[in-house]
C-alpha cells in the first residue's frame, strides 16, 4: 500500500514538540511513517493531499467510571462529596438493568471525543469488551472497597476470584488492582494494593478528607460509623489525606483529583513521582472545589486530565475537561494544557498522545472552517472541537511497542 500524505494548517506532534505550520503527516494505513513540514514530506514521499484542520494525537481520559455511564443526570450535586456519595450508592442499588447499555454508549462517546486510551476504574470489570470494541487501550483499575481489615480482606478476596474469572482484558489493555480512597479502603489493603504496581487512589478530593484522616471526625467520620464501624476503631491516622499514604505512592500510581493540598502535600506528590489527574466538571458539580494548577505546575508534578464518570460530569471528552482549566486558568499556557490530554504513560499506554514514526497512536482532524489561528493550542480550547473531530487514522493497540 503507498504511503498516504496529508498535509493541514497545523500538525501538532505532541507534548513538548513544536507545533508545524503547513505540515504533514505520512501514513501507512494507521501507522505513522514520518510528521514534519509539508514541503519535506511531499520530497520523501509524495504528493499531499490538503485539509483546513488542526491534525493531533488522538487524546487520553485518565480517570473515568464508564460503569457509571447509565447515571448520567441522575445524581445531583452541590452538597459535598459524602451526600453525593450516598446519592451514588442509593442509585447503584436500584439496578436498573440499563449498566450494559450505558457502558456502549459511554464507550462510543469516547470514541467521538477523540479518546485512544484510558483509566478506567472498575468495579464489576465489565467495561473491558466495551473499550476493546472501541479499540481503546489502557488501564482498567480494579476497586477495593472496605473501611475495616474484615471487609477489606473478603473484597481483595473476592475481586482476585474475578479477575481470575475475566481471562485477558482485551488489545492494549490491563488490570490494576486498585484502593478507592482513605475513607472507605482500610489503610493496610490499601498500602499492600498501591506497593504492589500501578494504581489509583481518589486522594485530596474535599477538605473533609484531613479531618477524617487527621481528626477522626467530620462526614466522612459518619460515613464510616453509618456503615458499621465501631466507634471505638475510629482514630487519626495521619496527618492528611496525601500523608496517610505518602510511603506508597510511586511512579506508577495515579492520584486522582487532588483539590485540597497544603505546602507539604504538594512536595510529597513531588517527591513520589505520582501523575496527578485533575477531574475539575466532577469537582464542581459535587463540591464546588477546584484544583489549583498553577501550584501542581509550579511543582513539576506530572499530570494528566479525566472526566470522571457521567454521574458527575456533563462529558467523557478531555478536550471539554481541558477547555475548563483554560477559562479557570487563562495564564496557564494552552500547549501545557493540551499535554495532560496526552499522557497515555500515565495509563500504561506510552505510544497514545504522540505522533512518533512506527506507531498508531491514533490521529485527530479538528477542522479549521476558515480559521486561521496564530495558536492553534489555543483555538482548539475555544472552538468547542470535540463535536467537529474526526479521526483521520485509528489508534491500533496490537501496534504496542
Amino acid at each position: 500500500m503507498p504511503v498516504r500524505v496529508v498535509a493541514a494548517t497545523w500538525v501538532l506532534p505532541g507534548p513538548d514538540l513544536p507545533p508545524l505550520r503547513d505540515g504533514a503527516v505520512a501514513l501507512d494505513g494507521d501507522r505513522i511513517v514520518d510528521v514534519g513540514p509539508r514541503l519535506v514530506m511531499e520530497a520523501q514521499h509524495g504528493a499531499a493531499e490538503r485539509v483546513d484542520a488542526v491534525l493531533l494525537p488522538a487524546l487520553v481520559n485518565a480517570h473515568l467510571h464508564l460503569e457509571l455511564s447509565h447515571l448520567a443526570g441522575k445524581v445531583p450535586g452541590g452538597r459535598g462529596l459524602v451526600p453525593w456519595i450516598e446519592a451514588l450508592v442509593a442509585q447503584r442499588a436500584r439496578r436498573d438493568g440499563a449498566i450494559e447499555e450505558g457502558m456502549a454508549r459511554g464507550a462510543a462517546a469516547l470514541r467521538e471525543a477523540g479518546v485512544a486510551a484510558v483509566g478506567d476504574v472498575t468495579n464489576g470489570l465489565g467495561s473491558a469488551r466495551h473499550l476493546a470494541r472501541e479499540g481503546i487501550s489502557g488501564t482498567l483499575f480494579h476497586e477495593v472497597y472496605g473501611f475495616t481489615e474484615a471487609r477489606a480482606a473478603e473484597a481483595m478476596r473476592a475481586a482476585s476470584e474475578a479477575r481470575n474469572r475475566m481471562g485477558p482484558p482485551g488489545p492494549g489493555l490491563r488490570v490494576a488492582p486498585s484502593p478507592h480512597a482513605v475513607y472507605s479502603t482500610h489503610l493496610p489493603a490499601a498500602a499492600a494494593l498501591l506497593s504492589a504496581g500501578p494504581a489509583s487512589i481518589h486522594l485530596a478530593e474535599v477538605p473533609e478528607e484531613r479531618a477524617f484522616v487527621a481528626e477522626a471526625s467530620g462526614p466522612f467520620a459518619d460515613l464510616v460509623l453509618r456503615l458499621g464501624l465501631d466507634p471505638g476503631a475510629l482514630r487519626p491516622f495521619g496527618r492528611s489525606a496525601v500523608g496517610a499514604v505518602s510511603r506508597w505512592l510511586g511512579p506508577g500510581t495515579l492520584v486522582v483529583h487532588a483539590v485540597d493540598l497544603d505546602d507539604l502535600d504538594v512536595a510529597t506528590l513531588r517527591a513520589s513521582g505520582a501523575t496527578v489527574v485533575l477531574c475539575p466538571r466532577s469537582n464542581r458539580h459535587v463540591s464546588g472545589g477546584f484544583p489549583d494548577l498553577p501550584r501542581l505546575l509550579a511543582a513539576d508534578i506530572p499530570l494528566a486530565v479525566g472526566t470522571d464518570s457521567l454521574a458527575s460530569s456533563p462529558s467523557l471528552s478531555p478536550l471539554e475537561e481541558l477547555a475548563v482549566l483554560h477559562q479557570a486558568f487563562p495564564e496557564v499556557s494552552p500547549a501545557r494544557l493540551l499535554a495532560m490530554g496526552w499522557n497515555g504513560t500515565a495509563v500504561g499506554a506510552p505510544e497514545v498522545g504522540r505522533l512518533a514514526a512506527g506507531t498508531a497512536p491514533g490521529v485527530l482532524s479538528v477542522p479549521l472552517e476558515g480559521a486561521d489561528p496564530i495558536d492553534p493550542f489555543a483555538w482548539l480550547l475555544r472552538a468547542q472541537a470535540p463535536g467537529a473531530l474526526s479521526w483521520l487514522a485509528r489508534h491500533r493497540p496490537e501496534d504496542r511497542a
